[in-house]
């Protein structure tokens, strides 16, 4: 089929492609309006004395290795998704909803290398709300863990393991996109739009003329 017959059919059964962009204005109108989600990734760390600062035992492998089986078992064991650079968002890697709970690692996708007892809570979601909810749900999940674990050995105020959430990072950010990239997803649902309208088209019009041939032909016949 040549250009100009695909131009012809899409003229004569323009209603289809109108059909379509209707229908793909609507999709995008609602993406837009919904568009953007909220994240937060809370950083919690692990001392043995109060002070949040280089002497506060963060660093300490054994505190560290604690760490970890804090984030495990808050993970019920799953195993924690690892990205070529550790301040990967999840919304980057295209997650709308989730969460992340592991132990802060330095070493990136190919290897591991933890210098710190910080667990890092990352989550996504589509409401503010929603991710509040969610954070303060963890929070006390890594507190009450941490309790729990150390059993009787909390109890003693001197080598006791406790939670100390850095403050800055509880702040929960909207994430939208920026004009130029909406102005690109509009443009390229135009272009989908206008390419299946006019695939439509061809294939009703192939389908109406078949069917008008054959009848032409039956009524010669008779």
């Amino acid at each position: 089929m040549t250009f100009g017959q695909v131009v012809t059919a899409v003229l004569r059964r323009w209603y289809v492609p109108l059909v379509v962009l209707v229908a793909a204005a609507a999709i995008t109108t609602q993406l837009v309006k919904s568009g953007g989600l909220y994240s937060t990734r809370t950083v919690v760390m692990l001392v043995n004395k109060a002070a949040i600062g280089p002497d506060n035992g963060s660093g300490n492998d054994n505190i560290i290795a604690f760490a970890g089986a804090v984030a495990n078992d808050v993970n019920n064991g799953r195993p924690v998704v690892r990205y070529a650079h550790e301040n990967a968002p999840l919304y980057g890697a295209g997650i709308s909803q989730g969460v992340f709970v592991g132990l802060r690692d330095d070493g990136g996708q190919w290897m591991t290398s933890f210098t710190r007892a910080e667990l890092e809570i990352e989550i996504v979601g589509p409401t503010r709300d929603y991710v509040a909810s969610i954070q303060q749900e963890l929070l006390l999940k890594v507190s009450t863990r941490v309790r729990e674990l150390q059993g009787p050995a909390y109890n003693d105020p001197d080598s006791r393991i406790r939670t100390q959430v850095v403050p800055l990072t509880l702040a929960i950010d909207h994430v939208s996109a920026s004009g130029s990239q909406l102005v690109i997803a509009v443009a390229s649902m135009v272009a989908a739009a206008m390419i299946v309208g006019s695939w439509g088209a061809v294939r009703l019009d192939a389908l109406l003329r078949g069917r008008s041939v054959r009848r032409e032909r039956e009524d010669e016949a008779n």
